[in-house]
């Protein structure tokens, strides 16, 4: 911010100072964004991302030293963008390339140089920082007004109005184009001495000396003297063209290698005798003057200076000067919102990001500070999180009036700004809004249930996740807050933030799937619950909480390689190590560091920080949805809206800060050290190593830290055990076990308070009442288990040496995929229960016998292998897991074939590499579920997809087909079609072989409507035909002539001449029906009679059935009962 060139001269020309004591008692309008980029950097910020460390300690004692020589400080923050930006992604891209140089600085052991680059590299900006700085002065008792739009037009309102607001502005030279005369541009504090820090508090705070601190100001009078008493008008048309944020540089002033002071600038202007018009016309055959039509560009920031819109005393929006205002003054500032959003915005309940998307049509995705190269980052913010984009503007849309309600919205992207996508609102209504209008509870039923909980007020405070999410495990609780407002009567509206927080985050819960429409917790959110049961229910513990599970949702919250050309990744030990580390410390990075209010000093990570990023754009997209799901509260008129407390509800909603990745650099780090040690899991070097890890992070408490760090490890952990017992896909569950079990041998014991104490034994109980109730499971399902239990004793006698073939699975009672083979393999042993001399069905528990698995290269779960009873060395099985495949593969290795009643034999097509290849292509219509046999959504689409295919079964030319995605036999056609996710729906059109993603609903219904459409066929729900099949549209014309009155002869020879060119099998039956009605006029009602008593008495085969509803269906066209179709 500020005028480079115009700053530079009056520093030495016309800058003058005055002590501090002048402006006691006065009320000073400050500029937040200048006082933002005026405080100065934390160094580190843009290498760990989130909130900095020090900067608010820095701030507050800043406000304590100047409001004790008496200044009364009003801040003023920048509301909406406005004016024209050539260059959107350009300072985030500068900002991610020149952290890029920083951490390659680092990487090199240059760490002085390193952080030079880091705290210059532009990166947080200060909007970036505006709702740090607002908690900052909320915090601090400071008042502060978002503006509209420009802060400055607001702060030079406020400075001229009749009532004097404000007696000084302090903020930057661009106030001199909307009239102020005098600008406050620095504070210059002094300090008396003070003792030294101690553990970052001082044992006495430093104390201003105000007799020797001064201001610099500048004022207009003595700049047009200095300028040699130019005009106010060439003064000010100076400033714009000597180039800032509302202007770029006049071209022929700004050439590459040559800097053009102020001073000529203003010479230029005086030269030309006129203004900037006749400047720019003078110079009309300038290349760049016409490229940026920079004449017409300088007019419109000349009109959106002199008729900015501000906010008045009154709360109103207004526009300066609005009689002389221009008819395109929208394209000079920027589009009006309603006046109770803007006052919503004022006082910083809402941030601006959404309103600056509804308002200006355009969602700008800007480079993280790693620099976003990850095809995995921009995924997410392309694919994953535009519809939760979308769905947030289309709730705000739907309580405003129909001009947004039709607004085109286009989102950009900094890594492809050429292939933007756009969405047009209308085509996104109607909302979620009324489906999530039934939260209306009030606060003392909230309180009832929270006393019930036998939680204290700041145990679970209304308006907290954990109270949302808790409260409703009570299902006559839950159903009780279904209470939408009712038509035509007044409802209470909502009153105190509690209760208005707690609404708006159960809306949101439901918005997000996490509660369904009857308020009952859904799987997603039992698994958030379980995560807080362990996290804790503080702001930031519930936080990370929301983000697992949502990245966990997301497919991100994993080991997998995203960020390979970044640096500081796990990069000691083995692949398993790495892999383990690597998932604890992305864990972590959830969390927060427990840092003194002092700059971070430690170890850095590209590889975190770029996993910071998607944390943080998820968070953001969470935190939008909060608030449009709170303020539409406010503007549907279900809120009480004469209040004081708007900033006050902006942090008791969730999601308000954002923390860095410091937390899971510190770890990482700390598991990369163990590596190097000759027995990383002993207690010695453990104890040593988080000893010595304190003095990485000098400001931090990194015991505490870890323990904070291993606690969150532990609720994650717990949410994805109980999303895979739930049947959600969670595809990495072994892993999560391995890790688990491989990080409690390398953290360290450490000291709890009492609540973690209790909450780490009541986690310690869970895990053992889950143990004990896994092994009476397994001890009840033993009494009459057909399936052999292989033991160390028993394994060789049974298995090598008794000439018996077996099959054997290696399992683990933890494992998911396991307890969803259970069953299956059971019913396997009791198929061959007859043929126990000829073969063995077995299991092995190998995560009790590790021996025995490690001896067969056991390496996940589960793992069957066939052994022929002769040797040592077993064939795997790589076949699919239900029971068709195990049974034929059982009898094609012994020669016997089960005995059982046979199941009724599937209408879905199974697809494999070789079969795969065969099919598609060919002359049918094929719709390929892509499934695996872990995954809950595909077990809840597998009875459904039966169904569809059973209604298709008369169908030669349609197939409903299935892919086992994981089997080995399966997986390259999987690869092929680029399945990442189950199930995966795709359509493949009669002889093609590129597919059509299938993105339909779910149901039965569903499925026959896309495939009717697309194969032409007319199947419904339980395979019945609808009332258009065996019709010939052509022909139905031709026909219906009839009804109209048309001679029964020539519409004879219209049809049978149109018949003839037709390959329809029901052709011939439209010509014959004419034929009978030319010698029986009553013919076709009578024939409709008689076909429709064969059909309801039924007994028909499948294909006659076929036929006499399609040639009823011919028939209503000659009776005119078209659409009268009676239910069959």
């Amino acid at each position: 911010m500020g005028i480079p060139t115009f700053d530079t001269w009056a520093a030495t020309r016309v800058t003058k100072s005055l002590p501090l004591s002048y402006l006691n008692d006065s009320v000073v309008g400050v500029d937040a964004t200048y006082y933002l980029e005026a405080i100065g950097k934390e160094p580190l910020v843009s290498a760990l991302g989130g909130f900095p460390f020090a900067l608010e300690l820095s701030i507050a004692r800043e406000l304590k030293d100047l409001q004790s020589v008496g200044l009364r400080l009003h801040f003023v923050f920048n509301g909406l963008d406005y004016g024209i930006d050539d260059d959107p992604f350009g300072p985030s891209l500068a900002a991610a390339n020149n952290n890029a140089l920083a951490f390659e600085t680092y990487e090199n052991r240059q760490t002085a140089q390193a952080i030079q680059i880091f705290r210059s590299s532009g990166a947080p900006t200060s909007a970036a920082l505006s709702e740090f700085l607002k908690k900052v002065l909320y915090k601090n008792g400071i008042p502060f007004t978002v503006a509209p739009y420009s802060a400055l037009a607001q702060l030079a309102y406020f400075e001229k109005h009749p009532d004097g607001f404000i007696d000084a502005i302090y903020g930057p030279a661009e106030l001199f184009l909307y009239g102020v005369d005098k600008i406050v541009t620095k504070f210059k504090l002094a300090h008396q001495p003070h003792d030294a820090l101690e553990k970052g508090i001082a044992k006495k705070a430093p104390q201003l000396a105000p007799e020797i601190s001064e201001f610099l100001w500048i004022d207009r009078r003595s700049c047009l003297e200095a300028l040699g008493r130019i005009s106010p008008t060439n003064f000010e048309d100076a400033l714009l063209l000597a180039g800032s944020k509302i202007l770029s540089p006049f071209p022929p002033t700004n050439k590459p290698g040559k800097v053009y002071p102020f001073r000529d600038t203003a010479s230029l202007l005086a030269v030309t005798g006129g203004g900037a018009v006749t400047l720019c016309n003078q110079n009309s055959d300038d290349e760049e003057v016409q490229r940026l039509e920079y004449l017409d560009r300088y007019k419109r920031a000349m009109a959106g200076i002199r008729h900015h819109a501000v906010i008045t005393s009154e709360g109103d929006i207004e526009t300066l000067d609005k009689d002389n205002a221009p008819d395109d003054l929208y394209d000079c500032v920027g589009q009006r919102l309603p006046e109770e959003l803007n006052m919503y915005l004022s006082r910083g309940m809402i941030r601006p990001r959404v309103l600056n998307w509804l308002a200006s049509g355009t969602i700008l995705i800007l480079a993280p500070y790693d620099g976003g190269d990850s095809k995995v980052y921009q995924n997410l913010v392309r694919q994953q999180l535009e519809p939760l984009r979308r769905q947030t503007l289309s709730l705000l849309a739907d309580s405003l009036n129909r001009y947004y309600q039709r607004k085109e919205i286009t989102t950009k992207y900094w890594f492809d700004p050429s292939s933007p996508s756009s969405v047009n609102i209308k085509d996104l209504l109607p909302s979620p809004k009324d489906s999530i209008n039934s939260w209306n509870v009030k606060e003392n039923a909230m309180a009832d249930r929270r006393q019930t909980l036998g939680k204290q007020p700041q145990d679970l405070p209304l308006g907290s996740i954990s109270f949302a999410v808790r409260s409703l495990r009570d299902a006559d609780f839950a159903a009780a807050t279904i209470t939408p407002p009712k038509k035509g009567q007044q409802h209470q509206l909502l009153q105190s933030r509690g209760e208005i927080c707690a609404n708006a985050v159960w809306r949101f819960l439901q918005l997000r799937g996490y509660v369904d429409r009857q308020h009952q917790l859904t799987a997603w959110g039992k698994v958030l619950d379980s995560i807080l049961s362990i996290a804790g229910s503080q702001p930031q513990q519930e936080k990370a909480a929301l983000l697992a599970v949502e990245l966990m949702r997301f497919g991100l919250l994993n080991a997998d390689t995203m960020f390979s050309a970044y640096s500081g990744a796990p990069g000691r030990s083995n692949d398993i190590d790495k892999r383990n580390c690597m998932l604890v410390s992305r864990v972590a990075c959830l969390g927060r560091l427990i840092h003194q209010p002092r700059g971070y000093s430690g170890p850095l990570s590209r590889h975190l920080l770029a996993y910071h990023s998607m944390v943080s754009a998820v968070q953001a997209s969470m935190r939008d949805m909060l608030e449009i799901c709170l303020v539409t509260m406010f503007l549907e008129g279900g809120v009480n809206r004469e209040r004081e407390d708007w900033m006050e509800i902006a942090l008791m909603l969730p999601l308000f800060d954002e923390d860095s990745c410091a937390l899971g650099v510190i770890i990482l780090h700390y598991l990369d050290e163990l590596f190097v040690r000759e027995d990383p899991t002993s207690e010695t070097t453990r104890e040593e190593m988080a000893s010595r890890s304190q003095g990485w992070v000098v400001h931090s408490d990194f015991k505490a830290s870890q323990q904070l760090a291993y606690r969150l490890w532990d609720a994650v952990y717990q949410g994805v055990k109980v999303a895979n017992e739930s049947g959600e896909d969670v595809k990495d569950f072994q892993m999560w076990h391995e890790v688990d079990q491989w990080l409690v041998q390398r953290s360290t014991d450490l000291v709890l308070s009492t609540t973690d104490n209790i909450s780490l034994q009541c986690r310690n109980m869970a895990r053992l009442s889950y143990l004990l109730l896994s092994s009476l499971v397994v001890l009840g399902a033993n009494a009459a288990s057909s399936v052999l239990d292989l033991v160390p004793s028993n394994f060789d006698s049974v298995v090598l040496e008794s000439g018996k073939p077996a099959l054997v699975e290696f399992f683990a009672p933890w494992c998911g995929h396991c307890k969803n083979l259970a069953p299956v393999y059971e019913e396997l042993a009791r198929h061959f229960d007859f043929a126990k001399d000829k073969v063995v069905i077995g299991k092995v528990d190998a995560d009790e016998h590790k021996d025995l698995g490690r001896k067969f290269g056991v390496q996940g779960f589960p793992t069957l292998k066939w052994f022929d009873g002769k040797s040592d060395k077993p064939e795997d099985y790589n076949g699919g897991r239900d029971l068709e495949s195990l049974s034929s593969f059982v009898s094609e290795k012994i020669g016997v074939k089960p005995k059982a009643k046979k199941a009724a034999q599937s209408a879905v097509a199974i697809l494999n590499d070789q079969t795969f290849k065969q099919h598609i292509g060919g002359d049918n219509d094929i719709l390929v579920a892509f499934t695996a046999p872990w995954c809950g959504h595909c077990k809840s689409l597998a009875p459904i997809w039966e169904a569809a295919a059973t209604d298709y079964a008369a169908e030669p030319n349609v197939v409903i087909a299935k892919v086992d995605a994981e089997a080995e036999n399966s997986k390259s056609t999987a690869e092929a079609q680029g399945v990442k996710s189950y199930p995966t729906i795709k359509y493949f059109p009669k002889g093609s072989t590129t597919p059509e993603p299938y993105e339909g609903g779910r149901s039965e219904k569903d499925i026959l409507e896309f495939m009717n459409l697309k194969a032409g066929t007319h199947r419904t729900v339980g395979g019945g035909l609808d009332a258009k099949a065996g019709v010939i549209i052509s022909l139905d014309a031709i026909v219906g002539k009839l009804t109209d009155g048309g001679n029964l002869a020539s519409v004879s020879q219209e049809v049978v001449k149109a018949a003839k060119d037709l390959k329809d099998k029901y052709a011939d039956y439209y010509v014959k029906v004419l034929g009978k009605l030319s010698t029986s006029q009553g013919y076709a009602e009578k024939e409709l009679a008689r076909l429709e008593g064969l059909i309801k008495k039924g007994g028909l085969a499948p294909e006659k059935l076929d036929d006499l509803v399609s040639r009823s269906n011919i028939l209503r066209s000659f009776t005119g009962k078209r659409g009268e179709k009676e239910e069959l």
